[in-house]
């Protein structure tokens, strides 16, 4: 690994050549966790489909129970959907040897900006060292991206982003450049240590998850290292 890099939100990339980069797209609540968590389950890959309309076509090339809709807008499943974007309901029962058309917000979005790089793979708590170790064996530059909330920044996907910078840090202390967003996501990761449903609950889209009901979400996507995945986008879709 020549560089690590972070970028706070997509908008980023604008200013940045994917070429070569090995690209980390990290949206904790919730995509990310969702995706881990249905692959890990049996799922046999996502489509991302950022129009929920262009979702329910796409769909409609494969046979109905190969294919599975899931996504959301403002947290609530789309309207019409098999599934929505909570990880709980990607259960293997659900999910096992099916293909799920994801419509998201953000993370959506965010992997449609990538499409650039050399490499893209989807990282969360949920697979923080599987991640961690895809990395350490990439010979290029890893750029880290948080998916952030509608543009803006993000508490609990750039405590996430530190967290994997320290891990990081530790195998590639000599060629690790220290920027400042590096060094800002670590500090905001040591300043919760690794109390991570904490982070969840005192971020912004944490707390409105919780309003809307789905507080049991944060709880699952807190565990650390809970599968041992790699989710990795190519060809239009994301498997392992």
């Amino acid at each position: 690994m020549n560089n690590l890099e972070t970028l706070f939100i997509p908008e980023e990339i604008k200013n940045i050549e994917l070429a070569g980069k090995l690209v980390v797209i990290i949206d904790v609540l919730r995509a990310s966790s969702t995706i881990v968590a249905a692959l890990a389950n049996g799922c046999r890959g996502f489509i991302p489909i950022l129009s929920p309309n262009q979702a329910k076509k796409k769909a409609q090339q494969f046979e109905k129970d190969m294919v599975l809709l899931g996504g959301e807008r403002e947290g609530i499943k789309i309207e019409g959907f098999d599934l929505g974007n909570s990880p709980r309901e990607y259960k293997r029962e659900a999910v096992k040897d099916r293909i799920v058309i994801f419509s998201t917000t953000n993370g959506v979005k965010t992997l449609e900006m990538v499409k650039g790089a050399y490499g893209i793979i989807i990282g969360s708590f949920l697979n923080l060292q599987a991640v961690c170790n895809y990395c350490t064996n990439y010979k290029g530059d890893v750029l880290i991206i948080c998916a952030g909330k509608e543009g803006n920044f993000s508490l609990e996907d750039t405590a996430c982003a530190g967290m994997l910078i320290d891990s990081l840090k530790n195998a590639f202390s000599d060629t690790c450049q220290e920027s400042d967003a590096n060094l800002t996501a670590q500090l905001l990761y040591e300043k919760f240590g690794n109390n991570i449903l904490e982070i969840l609950r005192k971020s912004q889209h944490g707390r409105y998850l919780e309003n809307i009901g789905l507080g049991e979400d944060l709880k699952f996507c807190s565990q650390l290292d809970f599968f041992h995945i790699v989710p990795i986008f190519r060809d239009g879709m994301i498997s392992i």
